[in-house]
């Protein structure tokens, strides 16, 4: 029976497109083509690895497939050329005109172009922990293409940090644990195929960098000619000018500020420190960046003198002085350096756009610290003309550590979403995320969900993930359930109370001038977020898991699952005794907590032995970089507060020494005119501060009494010395006095309030150091919830040093009007600690504390401080 016409070309239209065949049945008559020549030996490598790539892929499924340079090649059979080949150039392909890491996929007649712009760094390469990379967009091209169309996916890093593809060279990629190579029966593509895409970002970056083909398959690409995001002053201005040019610096409380640690401040209305810091810009475009950054210093301080109030006419707005100096630096650059790009950084106290004017000059980013919604809104009135970048930090934790887990999945989608929307164009991660075991699922929904923001999902993707992953579909169904079930869990830490959400600060009163932060003792969060019966059920999962999985590939992957995942079970599992031990403080209770840390201590030497993850490249976890100290947590981190807890102590003295604790006096009244030498203080209470381990010196006694009047607390202290023969040297006011011989005060006179009051007297009665832990609002500021010593207190002191009884003396006249109180009324109570200081040669310091726990032994923490009670 014959169709009508009609209805015949009615059904050939709704016949399917034509595919190539790439691959059928383990055969291919395809050859893959790179340039006969690449613009440097780098380039050529690269170009190599990436052809290597998709050789592999199909050799996974049963076909042997050359890789020859466009001279070689056979005419007779077909190709996936890869890059700037001739033959891609007689077809249109122009790499010039690409965009930053745009590529094209474009079939012409048999032949596959996989192309992108492949071009080397035009700068120096001499910054080794922020280099610039090689552009090789091909490569780009080629990990989509394999994804795409060859069943290949990129679940791990297969490089470590400051590498590009070319060190792909040294993988054995068939058998990394990087990737997986899904079975394809047949590999194809649609005849027509001719798609040109230019990713959502140009830069993806964070410390280390990397341009792997794990980086470059989830949209993390390198620098290849820009500085990006940072704080430059002192680049421009480092702080050993101080010695020749203290002008340079900020004048605060009536004197320059001397930098500490490298920190530097400055006095923005000097000439030379404005041209120095236009030169440091220019110098950088000089040497072949396309753009670069200017950003003030951190923890920002202004300059009190004269011309720095004058400067511009905004009075007090340094926000405002700021953003109209950056504003004529990017003018200055637009002149001498057409066509250059300069990205100002959006931070803090610049977060807030400029008020005077609403259009900045064309050379102009912004890059954007916050990247939520109430960041980026203000912003919308704004001119920017090269748009905006941002910083996310969603791996910088908050109370957690950088080894236990922070993100969900759907965290992640929702965040790429609005990025898309709001054209952040570059990405700074600060906090990398490197858990790769436990948080694997999390950093593929970054990387995948930025190849289409719409039409993606993290629940697909979790899918996605460990499908390939885990291979086996029983063993890939335990693992979902491990990893939603660990997700579930960390979700309102995640969502709400990690760095940067909505709630991770809070103000208990509307009309409250400060923000405090949500949570605020760490072993409470830890302790909420990984319950025993949530742990014990994640360990279900994954110990099905190990039973049942059947290739090297998922048994090394799951290994790292199990690393990282030990590692938290020995981490809360401290937490839990240890607030087991605060509820029933007896023997059992502290030695079940004791064993507990010898155990993870134990454990944590494993992760250093010889061979450790030998199946991999390159060791996942620990972090490179990451010695056993850091994951013993020894070093307080960015909002790592626990380098003073139970994880560091010295399990061998603890079982045998009798245990510190909070302490409580009673401060009795007194009428008298109190000096250093009153006889009142002999019928005052003398008491006697702690030792705290490690000593290196025979013990030196420290004892303190306290009075009070209708005017100010008095506190005396009376503090032990050896033989010291050297005279105490004097400091300046602002000069922490920790490593010297000192005597310190903290005080928390206001229950209702976070303010926490530092009064430190050095034996030389010059050195004196005041700041107050509370003043500053902004939770970003590197100096929220730590002392800033800008703030000076109008109060007193006297000393005198007996070398022939080897003592030293102090007494400290603090007013209650400094403190922000009224004379308490008898029976009030305050929080407060007294320490000391007693400074030893070569460096060394054994301290005294009065009022400590188990928890910690640090004069900073206000967890520990005792109470003093006015009679």
């Amino acid at each position: 029976m014959k169709l009508p016409l009609l209805s015949a070309l009615l059904l050939v239209g709704t016949l399917p497109a034509a595919d190539l065949v790439l691959l059928d049945a383990g055969r291919s008559d395809y050859q893959i083509v790179i340039p006969d020549k690449a613009e440097t030996p780098v380039l050529a490598d690269c170009l190599a690895q990436t052809a290597r790539l998709l050789q592999v892929a199909f050799q996974a499924n049963g076909a042997e497939v050359r890789v020859v340079s466009e001279s070689e090649r056979d005419a007779a059979k077909p190709a996936l050329l890869l890059g700037n080949t001739r033959f891609a150039q007689e077809h249109g392909f122009k790499a010039a005109e690409l965009r930053d890491w745009s590529y094209v996929h474009r079939v012409i007649g048999k032949d596959v172009i996989i192309a992108g712009r492949d071009e080397p760094s035009r700068t120096p390469n001499d910054r080794t922990r922020r280099p610039s990379f090689d552009r090789v967009g091909t490569a780009k091209a080629a990990v989509d293409f394999a994804r795409q169309f060859m069943g290949v996916r990129f679940l791990y890093p297969d490089l470590p940090g400051y590498t590009q593809v070319s060190g792909a060279a040294k993988i054995d990629l068939l058998n990394s644990p990087a990737l997986e190579f899904l079975p394809q029966k047949s590999i194809t593509v649609p005849d027509t195929l001719n798609t040109t895409h230019t990713p959502l970002l140009r830069v993806n970056t964070s410390h280390p960098a990397g341009a792997s083909f794990y980086d470059l398959a989830h949209n993390r690409f390198p620098r290849v000619d820009e500085l990006f995001g940072s704080h430059t002053w002192q680049r421009a201005v480092p702080a050993e000018n101080f010695a020749t040019h203290p002008e340079y610096f900020a004048l605060i409380n009536g004197a320059r500020l001397k930098p500490e640690g490298g920190n530097a401040q400055y006095c923005l209305s000097n000439p030379e420190v404005q041209d120095l810091i236009y030169r440091d810009l220019t110098q950088w475009l000089d040497k072949g960046y396309s753009s670069v950054d200017l950003g003030q210093p951190d923890g920002f301080r202004e300059c009190q003198c004269e011309k720095c109030a004058a400067l511009y006419g905004t009075g007090k707005d340094w926000s405002e002085k700021i953003w109209i100096f950056n504003r004529q630096m990017a003018e200055r650059v637009e002149k001498s350096h057409p066509g250059r790009q300069i990205t100002m950084m959006s931070y803090i106290l610049t977060a807030p756009p400029p008020k005077t004017f609403t259009k900045f000059p064309a050379n102009t980013c912004i890059m954007l610290t916050g990247t939520n919604e109430e960041d980026i809104s203000p912003w919308r009135g704004i001119e920017v003309p090269r748009g905006f970048t941002g910083y996310v930090y969603n791996w910088c934790p908050n109370l957690g550590t950088r080894y236990t887990p922070m993100r969900t999945p759907g965290y992640i989608e929702l965040q790429v979403r609005r990025l898309a929307e709001n054209r952040i164009q570059s990405l700074y991660r600060d906090g990398p995320g490197q858990l790769f075991g436990l948080e694997g699922p999390v950093y593929y929904t970054l990387g995948r969900m930025f190849d289409d923001p719409a039409s993606l999902h993290a629940r697909d993707l979790l899918v996605e993930y460990c499908e390939a992953a885990f291979v086996n579909k029983s063993t890939a169904f335990y693992m979902r359930a491990f990893y939603e079930e660990l997700y579930q869990a960390i979700a309102l830490y995640s969502d709400h109370i990690g760095t940067r959400t909505d709630l991770w600060t809070f103000k208990p009163l509307p009309t409250d001038a400060r923000g405090r932060k949500t949570v605020t003792d760490p072993f409470q969060l830890i302790a909420f977020l990984y319950p025993p019966r949530m742990l014990a059920s994640l360990e279900a999962s994954l110990s099905q898991s190990e039973k049942l999985a059947n290739t090297p590939k998922v048994k090394t992957r799951l290994a790292l699952v199990r690393c990282e995942f030990d590692y938290l079970k020995h981490f809360a599992r401290v937490v839990h005794l240890h607030q087991a031990y605060q509820m029933m403080p007896d023997s059992g209770a502290m030695n079940r907590l004791l064993d507990a840390i010898d155990a993870r201590n134990a454990f944590l030497t494993t992760l250093f032995v010889k061979g450790h993850q030998k199946e991999w490249n390159h060791v996942l976890f620990p972090f490179p970089g990451h010695d056993i100290n850091h994951l013993r947590l020894k070093h307080d981190g960015y909002q790592e507060p626990y380098a003073s807890t139970c994880f560091n102590w010295d399990t061998k003295a603890m079982r045998t020494a009798p245990p510190p604790g909070q302490k409580k006096l009673t401060v009795a009244r007194t009428n008298a005119n109190l000096t250093l030498d009153s006889p009142e203080w002999q019928s005052a209470a003398a008491h006697e501060l702690t030792l705290l381990p490690p000593l290196h010196t025979l013990p030196r006694k420290t004892t303190v009494r306290l009075l009070h009047d209708g005017v100010a607390l008095h506190i005396r202290a009376e503090a032990e010395t050896g033989d010291e023969t050297k005279p105490f040297p004097a400091y300046n006011r602002d000069r922490l006095l920790t490593n010297q011989e000192a005597f310190d005060v903290y005080l928390a006179p206001q229950p209702a309030q976070p303010l926490y009051y530092r009064l430190t007297q050095g034996a030389n009665a010059a050195s004196r150091y005041d700041a107050l832990n509370g003043r500053i609002t902004d939770v970003m500021d590197p100096r929220h919830g730590k002392d800033d010593p800008t703030w000076n207190g109008d109060w007193t002191s006297t000393t005198r040093v007996d070398a022939a009884a080897r003592r030293w003396y102090a007494h400290l006249v603090i007013p209650y009007g400094v403190l922000g109180v009224e004379a308490p009324a008898k029976g009030t109570a305050w929080r407060a600690n007294f320490g000391r200081n007693h400074a030893l040669p070569r460096e060394q310091v054994d301290r005294a504390l009065w009022s400590s726990t188990l928890g910690s032994l640090n004069m900073d923490d206000p967890a520990v401080m005792g109470e003093i009670v006015f009679e």
